[in-house]
């Protein structure tokens, strides 16, 4: 876990582990009127159909000018959040605009991969059918740009609440629209459970027994991973097979059961690394690095694993490469012929 977690995402680039996500932005909302009362601390609506799809949502009113957030109370009444009271005069009949422009990230979000403010790569959006990549910002300027403008999507920025993701928008859009982003995912530390008993057959159903407890101890919405009968040997001789959902005491299975079966079965589920499969010997040989330490070991391992990680490397550059137009000596220049 010390290489998986620490080494490799230390010298090898984003693109390995890099996943697409997409957020729906919301609609604004301005159905019926509102009434404000000054030192109240939230608004009632009138011909409002207010949803708790609206929590959250900030809201700015005709005639005045602060914007603030709210939470959802019932159809007709939305309260402040941060303990504000109205401060400015009373009023009835007010239009208003509820927009959203906050959106939770990904539960296995860690970071953004990294964007290029003069050439912007990572969030987009279509417009008449091609792709506009919006701004990246720093939360600083994000503040500073801000506006309660409702408009056209340009910019964003990530920001951690309460140690939750979430995406801001620039501007809060007018009607609904998608945006397509990339991010690095959450890299934990690999784990393996073998609790209790499996019961294997020629099926894609695997049942549990014993203190056995899928729920918590495997994710599969985040994670991959694999089960195997103890029986059919470990090492070498082990026979995975890709568990596809699981929780409680069951799982089911990528494809149907087809090796050792049996009742109370020893077993071992294991979580797979997110990196490509061609970096498992990297992993290998440096935990072996790590792991036996001696004078001999050490420059085999080494050895080993700068190699591994070399090669794919290597592979990279030459993908990358530009192949121009082979030149010979004695061949002439476009501007040299007639």
């Amino acid at each position: 876990n010390q290489v998986y977690l620490n080494e490799l995402p230390s010298i090898l680039p984003e693109d390995y582990i890099k996943k697409e996500s997409f957020i729906t932005l919301a609609s604004q909302y301005t159905t019926g009127t509102v009434i404000v009362g000054s030192a109240t601390n939230g608004i009632k609506g009138a011909s409002t159909s207010w949803t708790s799809a609206f929590n959250d949502y900030l809201i700015k009113i005709g005639g005045y000018d602060e914007i603030l957030r709210l939470t959802y109370s019932a159809d007709t009444l939305m309260t402040f959040q941060n303990s504000l009271s109205w401060i400015a005069s009373s009023g009835s009949g007010l239009s208003y605009q509820l927009f959203q422009d906050k959106y939770e990230l990904p539960s296995d979000f860690a970071y953004m991969i990294e964007d290029d403010p003069e050439e912007p790569n990572v969030v987009s959006r279509y417009v008449n059918g091609a792709q506009l990549f919006l701004d990246p910002q720093s939360n600083d300027d994000f503040e500073r740009n801000f506006n309660g403008v409702i408009g056209d999507v340009w910019a964003y920025t990530i920001k951690w609440i309460k140690e939750t993701p979430y995406m801001f928008v620039l501007s809060a859009p007018e009607t609904a629209d998608h945006l397509r982003f990339w991010y690095i995912p959450q890299l934990t530390s690999l784990t393996e459970y073998t609790t209790g008993t499996a019961t294997f057959t020629n099926t894609t159903a695997v049942e549990f027994a014993g203190d056995a407890n899928l729920t918590g101890n495997i994710n599969t919405a985040s994670n991959s991973y694999y089960i195997r009968n103890d029986a059919d040997g470990t090492g070498s001789s082990s026979k995975w097979s890709l568990i596809s959902a699981g929780s409680g005491t069951a799982l089911t299975l990528a494809s149907a059961w087809n090796f050792t079966t049996g009742a109370a079965q020893s077993y071992t589920i294991s979580e797979v690394s997110k990196w490509p499969a061609r970096f498992d010997d990297a992993i290998l040989y440096k935990a072996a690095l790590i792991a036996d330490p001696d004078n001999v070991q050490v420059q085999k391992w080494t050895s080993l694993y700068q190699e591994s990680i070399n090669l794919d490397k290597s592979t990279d550059n030459k993908r990358s490469k530009v192949r121009g137009f082979k030149q010979f000596f004695g061949q002439r220049s476009s501007n040299e012929r007639r």
